[in-house]
């Protein structure tokens, strides 16, 4: 009964209904537009922030001429050790690779338990010269013992002895050792697991949940005049090393005339009008251990946006572009083959030294409809999945993640544009509740009459007050209903209805 009088006095006096309802729904309406447009811009922003990026991350190779140099580390007798015990460590260095490794440098610094016996190192059976201390981590720096050059395929023994100090469980881990050479100065740990190479690295990336492709990338700066046909062309040059598959992910490689062949060579536009030459035509690299590089041209390209293969790889100039007019571009399989072998015999040669080895990684592509989501959570599975690939094969390398750099800023944005909303909407909220109540305070004598006349008739405050209840409910259920759809509207038609559906 109290129902049907409520909603017959609110058709009863329309211009009282609506004139309350217009201030409920001015004031959802406007904090509703406001709610949508930075919930849907927050949605969009993701997509938004990644869509510049050809690649999202980079698996950069750190140990660009190793070689394959390995050390195997074996500590007998291991496990429980009591205090005087003694400890043999031995050493095993092998050279597996084509080209001598020099100035190999072997470094071993037993655990603070474990106390070097002065003169018991011995390398191939042979007593190390004297010195003070631990000569595999001698002086104030603990700098390694110098064991020269070691030949392909040879392999050298080195061995030391260990007092134990104090009571404990001794295992080869108490042996901190690792060796660098000329070729390769970033210390490798012995018994390190074998590393792949970039193609069997690029696969395994490839399976990695959330990753769209993972393609082989490697690069190499050579001297002006390297590049010929007939005369040599001055300036710099650089020589890529990729697949036709990497070309179609990565848009800002342009083939101007021709296509890329594998066994063939791409010749940016730059170098053909230095060289005059074209599609057919031929070119010679010099590659710095002076053999020679025939390739013929496929293609012309223009790599002057393209920001993935001339953006710098160093930590001081992360990401700046330089860009080298001159280029070459050949398959993946030929720069492993010619390129890398000719770098590392020219790094290898007596008093040789190679200033800018070969940059080799693996560039990688992330599945975007995966990231359908507001940055915050789309950087959660960005960071995941570098997490993942980080982990596959871990080693001599490290990883670029430009997508979660991208998302951090987006993220940042994101969460500054929900703290206007709530400046922005604490308004809308306030204007609501002054124009009700003002709508409230000119119809107020209207309405005490109507209660006066109910309470004559008997109607207690119990009775008013459930009304009331039904009168405001009603009211701001149907101001809130159209300010909802009125907010929606208005974002939809500032952003756009896809951006919303997000």
């Amino acid at each position: 009964m109290f129902f049907r009088y409520v909603w017959a006095d609110l058709v009863r006096n329309p211009r009282r209904t609506l004139s309350t309802a217009v201030g409920v729904m001015l004031g959802v309406g406007f904090s509703c537009a406001i709610l949508f447009f930075v919930d849907g811009l927050s949605a969009s922003m993701t997509q938004r922030a990644v869509a510049p990026l050809a690649i999202d991350m980079q698996r950069v190779l750190t140990q660009q001429l190793a070689g394959d140099m390995r050390m195997r580390l074996e500590a007998a007798p291991s496990g429980p050790a009591q205090a005087g015990d003694v400890i043999t460590v031995r050493l095993t260095l092998q050279n597996q690779g084509a080209t001598p490794a020099n100035e190999v440098i072997v470094r071993s610094v037993p655990a603070p338990e474990l106390t070097y016996r002065a003169g018991s190192a011995r390398i191939d059976g042979a007593a190390v010269a004297a010195k003070a201390g631990n000569p595999f981590a001698s002086g104030p720096a603990k700098a390694g013992l110098n064991i020269g050059t070691l030949a392909p395929g040879a392999s050298v023994v080195l061995e030391y002895q260990a007092t134990v100090a104090a009571a404990g469980d001794i295992s080869e881990q108490a042996f901190a050792s690792t060796f660098s050479t000329r070729e390769a100065l970033t210390p490798i740990e012995a018994n390190a697991a074998e590393s792949l190479n970039l193609a069997d690295l690029a696969a395994r990336i490839r399976v990695v949940d959330g990753v769209s492709f993972a393609e082989q990338l490697s690069f190499a700066d050579l001297p002006p005049g390297a590049l010929s046909a007939g005369a040599p062309a001055d300036g710099l040059v650089r020589v890529f090393g990729f697949d036709p598959s990497y070309t179609q992910h990565d848009a800002s490689i342009k083939i101007v005339t021709g296509a890329q062949v594998t066994g063939e060579a791409l010749l940016s536009a730059e170098a053909a009008a230095a060289l005059s030459v074209g599609v057919g035509d031929s070119v010679s690299l010099t590659l710095p251990d002076g053999s020679q590089l025939e390739k013929r041209i496929s293609g012309i390209v223009d790599l002057s946006r393209a920001r993935s293969l001339f953006s710098s790889r160093q930590g001081a100039n992360l990401e700046t572009f330089v860009y080298v007019p001159h280029a070459l571009i050949i398959d993946s399989t030929a720069f492993t083959a010619v390129v890398v072998p000719a770098f590392e015999r020219a790094a290898t040669g007596r008093g040789e030294r190679v200033k800018s080895p070969p940059i080799r990684e693996i560039d990688i592509g992330i599945n975007r409809e995966l990231l359908n989501a507001e940055p915050r959570v789309a950087l959660g599975q960005t960071q995941r999945i570098a997490a993942t690939i980080s982990g596959v094969a871990g080693g001599q390398d490290f990883l670029l993640d430009n997508i979660s750099n991208t998302l951090t800023v987006a993220r940042d944005d994101a969460t500054v544009a929900k703290r206007m909303f709530v400046f922005l909407g604490a308004p809308g909220a306030v204007l609501a509740a002054l124009l009700a109540g003002y709508a409230g305070i000119v119809l107020a004598g209207a309405q005490r009459r109507e209660q006066a006349t109910l309470r004559i008739r008997g109607a207690s405050r119990r009775h008013l007050l459930s009304m009331l209840t039904m009168r405001v409910s009603c009211i701001t259920a149907a101001g809130a209903a159209v300010g909802v759809v009125l907010g929606y509207a208005t974002a939809a038609a500032v952003i756009g209805q896809s951006t919303l559906m997000r």
